[in-house]
């Protein structure tokens, strides 16, 4: 658990004013006006109070107030301007921070004693000193919380209906700091005044079980749940409004038996597209390989023309072939009656002498062989003008073929086109519109269908949402306080009170119910005692409740400032009794043995008090005993909080 270990007022020129404090008990006593209760309003302040709620004319010239918490090694000091504003935390002793001398010197004593003193950062956290609304900026709380052990985001219920809010250090004040006008008050212990009951009640329960209520579901208010459903029954109207418009004028039965009608229909038209379409498909495909035939006849018909035009040209030239051989061969016959005259061949003038020319190879040539020759170079000829002529007649044969598949093709392409475009596209056409404005208005009929379903819905949701309203004002049931918890707090509390005087068969109970939240001790209420003995079992309540979160191990900052415990007691030997005027006189036995008990309290839990009343002499040590001696302090001894003065209010 964690402890406070000091306390300290800085400013310019002037000399710091500074407490410190171990685990275990520590004693403040003094005269009043010595600053005593200002430690504890210190303290309150730096953890996120509003404002400094008392102010002592000696700090005036103080800036910034410091307060130190340890936990093992880990140190978290808070600072703070006297004026306000946010807090600075550091993870540094205040010695480290404010004077370097101081702060090795400080370090040293901590190395001695086993301890580690981290380093002074130069980049102190920011935190704002309470949160407003929706901000979510680190504060106090997110920075404290976690150091005293407790979890950064504790959720306590805040109200009847279930909402939570995190538990925040000004909700946990009440359990480790009792100021000196709360622990004569008449109120509960763990709640402020000012401040929500419920939280602080939900605190308490957290402290003593160690369960928040995170798991809580939230229970709307009647008002806000029955506006939330007239709301969504406003909405579901708006919606069946235009539905109920657009049913008004169709009967269900015609538009039933439409749609099946519709349906028959629509589906005959697709059966007759995708004939349709596949017919199509069919008569492109044919086309396709028409196409392919006529291209193809006339490609034969160019090569055959091209091919009988030269055959005919080769035809006529094998004729006039003929025809010269012809002309030779009856031309040697009339070479004996020609008349004197110049040789044709060659030059010679013929007479009566005969006349002969020599051929190529010398030999002088007849007309029997000329005859000869001709004849068969005419045959050979011949021969082939026949071979020719079958060739010729072979082409033409094809070139007719050719010509019939070429007007075969052209007749189906052109049966083709007229199917395509006359009757299959025109059908497609008519069929597709026939089809669309069909399934548009089956889609209407369809929507309609849809509109009586949503319709249906709709009227069933709005009967459910008329159902949830709230018929009658309600509020949340909440489980009281664990039973056998608060059973183990009350014997705590006696056990305090034994150790301070009281009987043996002291009892004390927990008032829960009516928001008192208080102890009742033999079955007397706290607040129907005098002011004195409201202190001391205020005293006892919050001690108690300190060592029972240590037995318990259940979330507790670890230490406890009480201010004045014993200040307004009135003492007497025997059983306390009430004064006339109000006042309780108690047992004068309970100041010394508070003390004794104090002084045998667990060195692992620190109790501060601020007290006028001084324990015994030979219990200082013990205690950790500060005497603020006050105006007629000696040399050797501390007047005040303030060095060299006084404190006043």
């Amino acid at each position: 658990m964690a402890y406070l270990a000091e306390i300290r007022l800085t400013g310019a020129g002037i000399e710091d004013a500074l407490i410190r404090f171990l685990p275990g008990p520590n004693v403040v006593t003094g005269d009043s006006d010595t600053g005593k209760s200002y430690l504890l309003r210190l303290v309150d302040y730096v953890l996120g109070a509003d404002e400094l709620t008392k102010v002592i004319n000696e700090a005036a010239d103080y800036e910034l107030a410091w307060v130190e918490f340890r936990e093992g090694d880990n140190i978290l000091t808070l600072e703070r301007h006297l004026s306000g504003g946010d807090v600075h935390a550091h993870s540094t002793s205040i010695a480290n921070l404010v004077h370097t001398e101081e702060g090795a010197e400080s370090a040293m004593e901590a190395a001695e004693e086993g301890h580690l003193v981290p380093p002074a950062s130069s980049d102190p956290e920011v935190l704002v000193a309470r949160r407003r609304g929706q901000q979510k900026a680190p504060d106090v709380t997110s920075r404290v919380l976690p150091f005293f052990g407790m979890g950064g985001d504790v959720q306590l219920r805040k109200n009847n209906d279930g909402s939570t809010q995190r538990l925040s250090i000004r909700t946990l004040i009440p359990a480790f700091l009792v100021n000196e006008d709360a622990i004569i008050a008449e109120g509960s212990p763990i709640i402020s005044i000012g401040y929500d009951t419920t939280p602080a009640k939900r605190m308490f329960s957290y402290l003593l079980t160690g369960k928040d209520d995170a798991g809580i579901i939230a229970h709307e208010r009647a008002e806000l749940t029955k506006a939330k459903i007239k709301a969504k029954i406003g909405l579901v109207d708006e919606l069946l409004a235009p539905i109920e418009e657009r049913l008004y004028s169709h009967d269900e039965a015609d538009e039933a038996a439409s749609v099946k009608r519709l349906t028959a229909t629509i589906n005959d038209l697709s059966n007759t597209l995708e004939m349709n379409a596949q017919e199509r498909a069919a008569l492109r495909d044919e086309r396709a390989e028409r196409n392919e035939q006529r291209v193809r006849a006339d490609t034969q018909l160019l090569a055959i023309h091209g091919m009988l035009v030269r055959y005919h040209l080769l035809d006529e030239r094998y004729t006039s072939d003929l025809q010269r051989l012809d002309f030779l061969s009856e031309g040697v016959h009339y070479f004996g009656h020609l008349q004197d005259t110049s040789c044709p061949l060659c030059g010679q003038r013929l007479g009566s002498e005969p006349h002969r020319h020599q051929d190529t190879d010398g030999e002088v040539a007849d007309a029997a062989k000329v005859r000869e020759a001709t004849v068969a170079e005419a045959g050979k000829i011949r021969g082939l003008q026949h071979d020719l002529g079958a060739a010729i007649a072979d082409l033409e044969a094809r070139q007719n073929a050719a010509r019939t598949s070429r007007a075969e093709a052209a007749t189906r392409l052109d049966e083709i086109d007229t199917r395509l475009d006359q009757v299959l596209a025109p059908g497609r056409q008519r069929t597709q519109a026939t089809l669309n404005d069909l399934v548009r208005r089956r889609l209407h009929l369809q929507a309609l269908e849809d509109d009586r379903g949503q319709y249906a819905r709709l009227v069933t949701m709005r009967q459910e949402l008329e159902g949830q309203l709230p018929r009658s004002k309600s509020t949340q049931t909440w489980a009281p306080l664990d039973p056998a918890a608060l059973t183990r707090f009350c014997r705590e509390v006696e056990a305090v009170l034994k150790a301070w005087s009281w009987a043996d068969d002291v009892r004390v109970e927990f008032e829960e119910d009516r928001d008192r939240y208080d102890i009742k001790v033999n079955g007397k209420p706290r607040r129907s005692h005098g002011k004195g003995l409201r202190a001391v079992l205020h005293a006892a309540f919050s001690v108690a409740l300190l060592c029972y979160c240590r037995d318990r191990r259940t979330p507790h900052p670890g230490f406890l400032v009480l201010d004045s415990p014993l200040t307004t007691v009135k003492q007497r030997l025997g059983t306390p009794r009430e004064t006339p005027a109000g006042e309780d006189e108690i047992d004068g036995r309970i100041e010394p043995m508070f003390w004794n008990a104090l002084s045998s309290l667990d060195p692992g839990l620190q109790i501060i008090v601020l007290e006028n009343k001084e324990p015994a002499e030979n219990l200082h040590d013990v205690l950790n005993l500060q005497l603020f001696a006050g105006a007629d302090a000696e040399a050797f001894e501390r007047a005040g909080f303030i060095p060299g003065v006084v404190a006043s209010t």
